[in-house]
């Protein structure tokens, strides 16, 4: 690996990168800076064609200007991998595009493929490979190997939110990829790839143009692997703030809605909600029910109507519960209380306990023909007993195929505990009462 364009400042993206990459590669990482000699203890070479080894890729991160003829070094070298983190291309305007396609024109006559430019490039997280300019204490210690692999054409907004999500919900990554302009890598590519690397399951992109939208879409429609895409520049506004962004084009909102809904792709309205349900789907492992007919178990009445909605808004079902499955129920129930769906939970807790009303209960939705799904609601006490049985739920769930989704209310550091114990069992839980219902209504979509 080289990296054309390292730094000495502490605290600038290029030292930044050099530090990363030196951490990831040692011996096998060549500095580029024709000032330096040396940048800590590592050797600091002048140009690309002064590095003694075959390069297998290099990252650059120079002025714009300087980047044809860095390409032409590279180009030069046999390299024929090119990372440009650097910005000033098509998002600044004519001359950064006319620049642009310079860039692109070396690339095609020397058989180069090019990532980016204006981007963080990209982070394997099983091989321990960052190759971003991304602070190391953003992922070191943080980032554990997963299933969700990560596009995204803004590189801050991927840096920002998936600081803010891990260190409140770490979960495991496989790839995140930042690919700004995509002046040549694009995100037809990357999914092409995913859907045959073997450590990814959930595809999660943050797109503001789609470039090659019937390849895409044919690509879509042939995988079983969920793919949640949250498509930025919806808005005119959100339009204007694309092209200045990552140069991306307007194009029509309702035909891309068209075209992602018909090829089974997830759409998503924001960026925690893009990562959480992605979550949530690499942890139900993608299975969801053929219907979406949803029994809700709730320690709350309001929340049970709240939920109700959000089915609703969802184009999803509640559940009507049989005779026989209520008439179960209601064996938990004070006499002067009838149950229905939404269940309120509270009263059979008064008068059973936690643990023995929800294993009735969750039993007996469960063997309901009529529910496809169950959506649970749970409060994390901030005690040490476990105040549910697990193990129990998570093999009602495998033995009936339906899946299930919890909704935990309480202290922080209580709803971490207890969302731990539900998805290390394959049970996805969310801390926002209108998410469980998106995640349910993901794994309809991907039945």
């Amino acid at each position: 690996m080289a990296l054309i364009g390292a730094s000495t400042q502490q605290g600038r993206p290029g030292h930044q990168l050099f530090q990363n990459m030196e951490a990831c590669f040692g011996d096998r990482f060549y500095p580029v800076n024709p000032r330096v000699d040396r940048i800590g203890d590592k050797r600091c070479y002048g140009a690309i064609l002064d590095v003694p080894a075959e390069i297998d890729l290099a990252v650059i991160f120079i002025p714009a200007s300087a980047v044809p003829e860095a390409l032409e070094g590279c180009a030069e070298k046999g390299i024929r991998r090119v990372i440009i983190e650097s910005a000033g291309f098509g998002e600044s305007g004519p001359a950064g595009k006319a620049l642009e396609a310079r860039c692109l024109a070396i690339a095609k006559e020397h058989g180069l493929r090019l990532w980016g430019p204006n981007c963080m490039g990209l982070i394997n997280v099983h091989r321990s490979m960052v190759l971003s300019f991304m602070a190391s204490w953003v992922w070191q210690g943080v980032f554990k190997p997963g299933e969700v692999s990560l596009v995204v054409q803004s590189g801050m907004l991927s840096a920002g939110f998936l600081t803010h999500i891990l260190s409140r919900r770490p979960f495991g990554l496989s790839k995140v990829c930042s690919i700004g302009n995509k002046m040549d890598i694009d995100e037809t590519d990357l999914l092409e790839y995913f859907l045959d690397d073997p450590e990814t399951e959930v595809i999660a992109m943050y797109l503001e143009s789609l470039e090659r939208g019937r390849r895409f879409a044919e690509l879509a429609r042939s995988t079983n692997k969920p793919i949640v895409v949250l498509k930025g520049g919806r808005s005119p506004f959100g339009k204007q703030a694309a092209l200045s962004h990552t140069s991306a084009l307007a194009q029509d909102a309702r035909l891309m809605d068209g075209v992602l809904r018909q090829s089974r792709v997830i759409r998503v309205r924001g960026m925690t909600e893009l990562l959480d349900v992605a979550r949530c789907l690499a942890v139900a492992k993608g299975k969801g029910p053929s219907r979406p007919r949803t029994a809700v178990l709730t320690f709350s009445g309001g929340g049970g109507v709240v939920t109700a909605d959000h089915i609703a808004d969802q184009g999803m079902e509640l559940a009507a519960l049989a005779p026989s499955t209520l008439s179960r129920i209601k064996e938990m129930f004070p006499e002067w209380m009838d149950p229905s769906n939404p269940v309120d939970l509270y009263p059979a807790y008064e008068k059973r306990g936690t643990i023995e009303t929800l294993k009735h209960t969750i039993e007996a939705v469960m063997e309901d023909p009529g529910v496809d799904a169950v959506y649970l609601h749970v409060f994390a006490p901030p005690v040490h007993t476990p105040p549910y049985d697990y193990d129990h739920m998570a093999r009602l769930m495998a033995d009936h195929r339906k899946p299930m989704v919890v909704w935990i209310l309480g202290p922080r550091e209580s709803v971490g505990k207890v969302a731990g114990e539900f998805e290390k069992r394959g049970i996805p839980a969310v801390d926002e009462l209108n998410r469980g219902v998106r995640v349910l209504a993901a794994l309809t979509m991907r039945a």
